[in-house]
């Protein structure tokens, strides 16, 4: 009887120590590794998101940029990292694309991190150079099928979001567009305003600016639904059966991270997507902010691979 009492009063001490950890977590400022260049528009989100976690957690929230290697650099740094909780990452498409696409990835895209929570879904802008004779979606579709290869397309890099999102609008619209690859997303967009390329497929923080000026014309979402964002605007697959592409951002922690921590960070970032000022920012992204559990984002980041390992399945695209 008295063995069973200690196990019990063991039990209970074990209990308090692990309620009181969760408590004071996070003791220290958290790293965020984001394995971006700075001054994107997804690191324009991730510091949004930091700044609220950390009026949220009471701690600072540090933005390490790690870019390099399709995000592969930076993500690697997250899944070696302690898992203590006080280094997560800021994950977006590219995780998925890099699983589906990339051999030899020096960690697991699945068994490397423990999900945490998806942040924003936004949809992608089909623009085009004013100079194409095309100013709808029926018209851009008759052009480029009566004129196989003759038009370029600007991207931020081979199995890049905007690669992937207009092999596919070519693989379903069974048309065909000459791909040329930039060095990211800000010169793809200096192609695009200099006539050096005839469209893109970009994110909307980055090339709204470029649509009120008139210096590129809009014309479709590539979201399954239309963006609150671009209300006037049809989606690719109003016009294009079965196409849909979503960006997104959300976050990863290293494998073997606390539980605590996880739903510590999950119910952090849910406070911040009922952030008002954090709200309006993402607003002309045509951000949505779903709140999802940990399982839940487990489940979307194995649905987003699926997808793309579909799509890799019908493309002659590899990448290293």
């Amino acid at each position: 009887m008295k063995i069973f009492f200690a196990g019990i009063a063991l039990l209970a001490a074990f209990l308090q120590t692990a309620g009181a950890a969760a408590l004071s977590y996070p003791a220290r400022p958290i790293r965020m590794i984001a394995p971006i260049s700075a001054g994107g528009g997804a690191d324009v989100a991730a510091r949004l998101l930091a700044k609220s976690l950390t009026d949220t957690l009471h701690q600072q929230i540090i933005i390490d940029n790690r870019p390099g290697g399709g995000s592969v650099i930076g993500t690697t740094a997250a899944a070696s990292a302690t898992p203590d909780g006080y280094t997560i990452l800021w994950v977006s498409g590219a995780h998925a694309i890099n699983a589906a696409f990339a051999r030899n990835l020096p960690y697991d895209s699945i068994k490397s991190f423990e999900p945490v929570t998806l942040f924003a879904k936004m949809p992608f802008v089909l623009v085009t150079h004013p100079s194409l004779n095309a100013k709808t979606m029926p018209e851009l579709l008759a052009l480029l099928l009566a004129q196989p290869g003759k038009f370029n397309y600007a991207s931020s890099g081979i199995g890049s979001a905007s690669h992937l999102g207009l092999e596919m609008f070519k693989l379903y619209a069974k048309v065909d567009m000459v791909n040329v690859s930039y060095k990211g997303s800000a010169p793809s967009i200096a192609g695009l305003l200099g006539g050096e390329v005839q469209m893109a497929l970009l994110g909307p923080l980055s090339v709204k600016p470029h649509i009120a000026s008139g210096k590129v014309r809009a014309l479709a979402v590539s979201t399954a639904k239309r963006s609150p964002a671009f209300p006037t605007l049809p989606t690719i697959g109003d016009s294009v059966p079965k196409y849909e592409m979503t960006s997104w951002y959300g976050i990863l922690a290293p494998r073997g991270t606390p539980r605590a921590a996880i739903d510590r960070l999950n119910a952090a970032v849910a406070a911040a997507q009922t952030d008002k000022t954090l709200e309006d920012t993402l607003a002309p992204e045509g951000a949505e902010l779903p709140r999802m559990t940990p399982q839940q984002f487990g489940q979307y980041l194995q649905a987003e691979i699926g997808r793309y390992a579909e799509l890799r399945s019908k493309l002659d695209l590899r990448l290293e």
